[in-house]
């Protein structure tokens, strides 16, 4: 009986089959490799350029919503009352007079200008987010920021307004009186919307002790925006000369897209905190 040696055995053809693949397949492998990893990071640019996409639309919605939302306020308003841009000047004049003339057209003066045009502005802001944005949950968000933000602008204002024409009423709106409305529009008005907008979230939003937000004496470094109010609506003269009242209609524009961009991954305490 014959022995084969073990190299007989494995150069019959039943394990020539099984023979190490030449260098011809291995180059065609490596090609496909390569090919599939062009292939995913095809998938991965197309994917990203799609996220990309869907992010600006969720920015610009909200945006144009504020902005709209902003100055159609004042421009019903200024309807009512006449008020209406010199069309001359913005054709023919230089540029820093047009600029004053839009600015002095868009001004923000009393009150009833400042809850509308900051309203306007949130409910902007807020329809451009819920119209994009489909998800149940950030859209509670966002109408919890729209109410936060409201409650923080409405209060101060309507406590800073009562006050000065409570002064006028009994002829007190002179010396250190003048100052009154602008220390209690802030120093009770903040807190006390931060009261407002907890009972607010506690009732209507089922909001935990946790999730309601609280004040904090240092959170009145980040109420700018309201002391700009108080300064339009007291009519503090170095105010109106350095046309701080223009930057009204910006922050309550800034008010309305922080309102609808807000999501469950951005629950931060908006543009007041």
């Amino acid at each position: 009986m014959q022995v084969l040696s073990l190299q007989s055995i494995l150069n019959t053809n039943t394990f020539k089959d099984f023979h190490t693949p030449n260098s011809a397949v291995c180059s065609t492998l490596g090609v496909h490799s390569h090919l599939n990893n062009i292939e995913n990071k095809a998938a991965d640019v197309v994917r990203a350029e799609k996220s990309s996409r869907k992010n600006g639309i969720k920015k610009i919605l909200p945006l144009a919503g504020a902005v709209i939302g902003t100055l159609l306020p004042l421009v019903i308003l200024n309807n009512f009352k006449g008020k209406s841009l010199n069309m001359k000047i913005l054709k023919d004049g230089v540029p820093l007079e047009k600029l004053k003339e839009i600015g002095e057209y868009f001004e923000i003066e009393g009150a009833k200008e400042i809850l509308l045009t900051a309203g306007g502005a949130i409910a902007g802001g807020l329809s451009g987010g819920v119209i994009y944005d489909k998800n149940k949950e950030n859209r509670k968000e966002k109408v919890k920021e729209a109410v936060f933000e409201m409650t923080n602008i409405t209060v101060p204002t309507l406590i800073a307004a009562g006050t000065l024409d409570l002064l006028k009423s009994k002829k007190l709106d002179k010396g250190l009186f003048k100052f009154a409305p602008f220390v209690l529009g802030l120093g009770a008005g903040i807190p006390l919307a931060s009261k407002v907008s907890g009972f607010i979230s506690k009732k209507i939003f089922k909001e935990d002790k946790d999730g309601i937000r609280k004040f904090h004496p240092k959170d009145f470094l980040v109420h700018a925006d309201d002391m700009v109010e108080m300064l339009v609506l007291l009519k503090i003269p170095f105010a109106k000369q350095l046309h701080i009242d223009k930057l009204l209609a910006l922050i309550y524009a800034k008010c309305g897209y922080e309102t609808g961009i807000k999501d469950t991954d951005n629950k931060g305490h908006g543009h007041h905190h």
